[in-house]
């Protein structure tokens, strides 16, 4: 896009070069030296043009002042008509001089907090390789989650953001014609940007928090338990290529832990106590992090099959790297269509399997939530850390997945049929 040469004294939006991160620069004269030399100043960088002229825009409705060099201050000998507020320092780092942000664009504001509150490449790998997620800042998915909601926000760029009410951020979502879960990930950037911005003085109210979800209803994937004729049917599928063997080993994994997705993937194989029956996982909350899960006796070979304790994880690929939930996605997409008996379930329904299983066991709900890593409602965190690995290992192996099981009672160290 062409634009229109700017009117004199108004400053410019000028070309830095193709090799900078920011390439164009907002431009004022603020005066001329002794032979009539012009002498400039660069307010601040951007990507494109537009912010160069938004920002030169802004400026003028606010000439707060500028801090400048003391010896470029001092070339100054015949100033414009209109003088801009400047402030001479020795060093520019000598002060510490708040940043106005009054007048931050939506777009400036996005930057500033993605490049103060989201993962660097280094942390993000961390984070997918180990689970470490930054100090601070925002994981990894919910980061990319805010990055594609903002690429659907383009109508708002160049708003100022202290002007946005909550009718403006209402009536975007209600002419932006977005699903249900593209609304949600709309309103959580606005309201997480609502809160750095209030944080960073650059706004007075949270305005944000007062959206409303007036997407289109989407139907929501049901997690329903594995029947007992999928979980055989998983049981005899033979003779498969490697990757399709991979995906029914991880859903019989599933549904005989209890373990989400993620647990899984980030199983280290320090942690893997075969012999004993047992193993230490677990992610996401309190009560679920580092716990002891029973190994049930029919998923003993699936374990040893990948188990090499040369390798970090459970599960690694052939270089040597762990293997990722989007790999697992990828294989699962082909499993399906290959095996449409068990179409419409994942990963996750096999932690609902279990925990259905365990409670027509009539199992204490204090061992099945050990196990399953649930919170344990009002019961103190010493009794749940307490329930006793022997009681749990005796509960995960009363499953065997039949119509015809016999109903236990399981409310000490002793059982009863």
């Amino acid at each position: 896009m062409k634009f229109k040469k700017r009117k004199n004294g108004t400053g410019s939006a000028v070309y830095l070069g193709n090799r900078r991160y920011n390439p164009w620069a907002a431009r004022i004269l603020i005066g001329k030296d002794k032979d009539g030399r012009p002498i400039y100043y660069d307010i601040d960088t951007f990507e494109t043009e537009l912010e160069a002229i938004v920002c030169l825009e802004n400026y003028h409705k606010n000439p707060i002042p500028l801090k400048i060099k003391k010896a470029k201050y001092d070339k100054i000998v015949f100033p414009p008509q209109n003088p801009y507020p400047l402030v001479p320092v020795d060093n520019l780092l000598s002060i510490i001089k708040k940043k106005d942000k009054k007048n931050y664009t939506f777009k400036q504001v996005f930057e500033e907090m993605k490049e103060n509150l989201f993962p660097t490449k280094e942390e993000i790998k961390l984070e997918k390789e180990k689970h470490i997620k930054p100090s601070g800042k925002f994981a990894y998915h919910n980061a990319s989650n805010m990055i594609t909601a903002f690429h659907n926000s383009k109508d708002l760029y160049d708003k100022i953001y202290r002007e946005l009410k909550t009718s403006d951020w209402q009536n975007f979502i209600n002419n932006s014609n977005k699903t249900e879960s593209t609304i949600k990930q709309l309103i959580k950037l606005f309201r997480n940007m609502d809160k750095y911005a209030y944080n960073e003085d650059i706004i007075d109210k949270k305005y944000a928090d007062g959206i409303k979800n007036t997407g289109t209803k989407t139907t929501k994937v049901s997690r329903t338990p594995f029947t007992h004729e999928q979980i055989n049917y998983l049981w005899n599928i033979e003779n498969s290529n490697e990757y399709e063997m991979f995906v029914r080993d991880f859903l019989l994994l599933a549904i005989y832990t209890g373990c989400r997705a993620e647990e899984l993937f980030f199983l280290y194989t320090r942690n893997i106590h075969l012999k004993e029956g047992y193993l230490v996982g677990g992610l996401k909350t309190e009560n679920g992090i580092n716990r002891e899960i029973p190994i049930h006796d029919s998923i003993k070979p699936i374990i040893q099959k990948y188990y090499n304790k040369n390798n970090e994880f459970l599960f690694m690929k052939k270089k040597g790297n762990r293997i990722y939930y989007s790999d697992y996605s990828n294989y699962f997409r082909k499993f399906e269509k290959t095996h449409p008996f068990i179409k419409g379930k994942t990963a996750h329904c096999g932690r609902h399997t279990l925990e259905t299983e365990l409670q027509k066991l009539n199992i204490r709900p204090t061992i099945i939530n050990s196990i399953i890593g649930h919170k344990n409602g009002d019961v103190g965190s010493d009794i749940y850390n307490h329930v006793s690995l022997e009681e749990k290992i005796e509960a995960i192996n009363l499953v065997n997945y039949s119509e015809k099981s016999k109903l236990y009672v399981i409310n000490s160290n002793k059982k009863t049929s």
